[in-house]
Formats: C-alpha cells, structure tokens, sequence
C-alpha cells in the first residue's frame, strides 16, 4: 500500500468508531453487567416495574452506540433470562408459548426502542452530520429521552396485554417508567460507553477529536467534591423525610451547583461518574427514607442536573477554541504581536474613545533597514529571531494601554494612547537607541533602526494617520 493510501485509509477508519470489537468476552461482560444492573434497578423500585433509574436503559444505548447491531446480541439474551426470572420472581408460572410470546415481546419492544436512538447517533457521528462536542451532547439528550419514551410506551403495552399492569393505570405507570428509563439512559450511557470502550482506539479517538479533557486533579480534591455533593444530597433527603412535606423535596435542584463546580474543574470522565455516583445514591436515599411519593420529583431532578453537567462540560472546550482562534486572528504568529489587520482596528476604537474623552494619541513606527541583505547574509532564520527580539524590547517598556503591532516585514508601529507628540518623540528615541544595540551570538552588528513619530489629529481618520506616518519615517535619517 503506497504512503497516501496508508494515509487516506487511516484518515477515513478515524472518522469511524474504530477498536470498537464486540468479541466473546465484551459480549459476555454486557450481557452479565445487564442481568445485574436489572436486578438493582428491580431492589429499588418505587412502584410495579418503576425504579428511580434504570441502568439497564443506559447499557443498552451504550453497547448499540458503540458495537452496532452486534451490541443487541447480549442485550437480547440478558432480557429473555430477566424474562425468565421475573416468571419465576412473581410466581406467574406461565406457559411456554404464552411466556416466550411476552418475553419477546418485551425484548422487542426495549432492543427495538434503544436501537433506534443509538444506531441514529452512531451514523450521525460515523457520517461527520455531528461532529463537535457540544452537537453530540445536543444529539445524544435530545435521542435519548425520544428512545426511552418508545420503551417506555412499547413496555407498558406488554405488560398491559400479558397482564402484568393495569389499563386503569396506564398513565401513571407509563410515566414512572419513562422518567426512570430516561435516567437510565441520561445519567449512565455516557459512563457505561467510557468503561465498554476504555483502553481502545475508539476511546482514543472521540478524546483526540472532541478535545475532552483527560487531566485528573488530584484524586483528594475529587473525594472532597464528591463528598459535599453527597452530604448535601442527604441532607436535602433527610430534611424531605422529616417534614413531609412534597415541596422541600424540590431542594435537590440545588445540586446542580455542586455537580457544576465537579464539571468544571475535573476532567470528563469523573464528571460523568460523578453524575453516576450522585444517580444511585438518591435511588438508594428514596428507598432507605421511604420517598416513593416523591420520587418523580428526584427523577426529573437528576436528568435536569445531567443535561447541565454535559453542557458544562462543553463550554471550557469551547472557551478554549474561541481563545485560540482569536489569539491565532489577532496576532502575529512569529513575533507574538498584534497583527496589521487587528492594531488598525484597535486603534479605530482608541481614536474614538480618544475624541470622547479629550485626550492625544500618538503612533510610532520603527523601520528595521536593510534587513533583507541581513537575511541574505545571516539567513531567515536569524532574521526571525532578531524581529522576536526587537519585539520582545519593546513590549518590556510598553503601558498596559500601549499597543504594539507588526505593521510589515520589516517595520513594527505603536499606538500610545494619553501622550502628546513631545513625550512620544522622547519615548521612542529612547526605545529606538535600545533596539540599535540588540545582538545575537549569531549577530553582533548594530541594528540600524529609525523610527518617526506624530499626534493624531482630531479630525484625521487612521487611514490618513497611518499615511502622514510612512512619510515622516520615509524622511527619517
């Protein structure tokens, strides 16, 4: 294979989700990690079929999003054998027919569902349609609760035609269900896909692409974090136990603040298993405190306080992004100075709070001379690091409101707002027989710089400023 075929193949397998295998062992650890995360779900359930969350929900999501259509392979077996135990658990003793008719029924009605969400994220990713952090977050929660309402609806159906669930209860149950699934779904997904795909190309890919964070804080700053969200979390429960009363249960909105503090300041993955964390312990909470009547209340609490946390942890990235990409519009990339296009800007806005506030501004323009026979004589390389040092001395003598530009090759120009033309001259002449003395241990000769200096007029504009300067330095010695 020629280099640029190498190069094409792997560009296009990156854009896929790659070291995303689905082998025996993976298959077998979704299928087990199903059977008991059910179970759990089943051991704090707040009503028939109704759990705080149900993690099952959020695995499947996972293993689709990841593994494809292989992913629904354990998933299915893990529900025929739950199926089974929950024949047995309450004692319906079933027929075979009548049994394997609700169990696949059932399987469909959960496989099908999450399949649709997840097999539309996957090719939504693979196809580049979402490419950027922030739309995959906006893809994933808005895919997620659509998917859980279908199971949720579809599992209700079953349960209501087998017998399991009462028509008369229809809206409730299928309420409790949906909100519990999309929890599931919300708060666990992202984990389980971090864990199922840790260690793996694909996990190396989605952190390359969408530049998520990996640097950990120290491991005791996390537990002291965790730990105040949690100890308000059941300060928060204990105070809804003690006084009955629904409304004091809607305090747990408060811990979006906690959780928000863990987005920002850790890397993606704690954040995400912080969320886990916070998840279980308020099921475990509602079922220790008896809280079943407000349990719908904890519910939506928790998807609210995911939802925020994902988009936090999209806005340091995005921070980020846009600080860079203004640093890269704004500046010159060899020197580190202001470029032309972003100084004449600036100074637009400098003359016009100038002419409000009745105050001078002065420019400057320092010419280096023949500096093309010192890049034919030293090379370019030297030419560069004389512009970085030159520029580098004049940054050091610089005001904070002084504004230092690279205004050609060769030449580099100063607004310096709040002086007169007299102390400007001075300032720059001062400046100016620095820069005839900067030296390189490959360039010992004496710069021959010259420089020019004027007031802006008020009624001139920067284009006629910027013209009268090039002709006072053009009659410069």
């Amino acid at each position: 294979m020629h280099t640029s075929e190498h190069d094409e193949y792997a560009f296009t397998q990156d854009r896929q989700l790659p070291g995303a295998e689905l082998g025996w062992v993976k298959g077998f650890v979704v299928f087990l990690a199903w059977v008991v995360l059910w179970r759990a779900s089943f051991l704090l359930a707040y009503g028939p079929f109704a759990s705080i969350w149900y993690p099952p929900a959020g695995l499947t999501f996972a293993a689709i999003l990841l593994y494809g259509w292989r992913g629904i392979i354990p998933v299915v077996a893990a529900s025929y054998v739950t199926a089974y135990w929950i024949d047995h658990m309450y004692g319906l003793n079933s027929e075979f027919i009548s049994w394997l008719f609700t169990a696949t029924s059932s399987t469909m009605a959960h496989t099908f569902s999450y399949a649709i969400g997840a097999l539309f994220l996957r090719q939504f990713i693979t196809m580049n349609v979402i490419r950027s952090l922030p739309s995959i977050i906006f893809g994933f929660l808005v895919l997620g609760v659509i998917t859980s309402l279908l199971a949720a609806f579809f599992g209700v159906q079953v349960q209501i035609s087998s017998g399991s669930l009462s028509i008369f209860n229809l809206y409730e149950d299928w309420l409790m269900r949906w909100v519990g699934d999309m929890v599931g779904v919300l708060v666990l997904a992202p984990l389980f896909i971090a864990l199922l795909s840790w260690k793996t190309p694909v996990y190396s890919a989605w952190i390359r692409h969408l530049r998520i964070s990996t640097q950990p804080t120290p491991m005791y700053h996390y537990l002291i974090k965790l730990s105040v969200n949690l100890g308000m979390l059941y300060l928060f429960i204990v105070v809804a136990w003690w006084f009955e009363n629904t409304d004091a249960a809607f305090a747990v909105f408060f811990l979006v603040i906690p959780q928000m503090w863990i987005a920002y300041t850790e890397n993606a993955f704690r954040a995400v298993l912080s969320l886990a964390i916070f998840s279980v312990s308020l099921a475990l909470g509602v079922a220790w405190f008896g809280l079943a009547e407000v349990a719908m209340i904890y519910q939506f609490a928790i998807c609210v306080i995911a939802c925020t946390v994902y988009f936090g942890l999209a806005v340091p990235m995005l921070l980020a992004q846009s600080n860079t990409l203004q640093y890269q519009a704004n500046t010159d990339h060899l020197t580190g100075v202001s470029n032309r296009r972003y100084f004449i800007e600036t100074l637009e806005e400098e003359l016009a709070r100038s002419r409000q506030g009745k105050y001078p501004v002065a420019l400057a323009l320092f010419d280096i001379r023949k500096f093309r026979a010192i890049n034919n004589a030293y090379g370019h390389e030297i030419g560069d690091k004389l512009l970085v040092k030159v520029a580098n001395n004049i940054q050091i003598e610089l005001r904070q409101s002084d504004l230092l530009g690279r205004f050609s090759g060769n030449a580099f120009i100063l607004c310096l707002p709040s002086l007169n033309v007299d102390s400007a001259t001075r300032f720059v002449e001062h400046l100016g027989n620095q820069l005839r003395y900067i030296t390189l241990e490959e360039f010992t000769e004496a710069l021959n710089v010259r420089y020019a200096t004027i007031e802006v007029a008020e009624s001139e504009s920067v284009d006629e400023a910027l013209a009268r300067l090039q002709q006072e330095i053009s009659g410069a010695p």
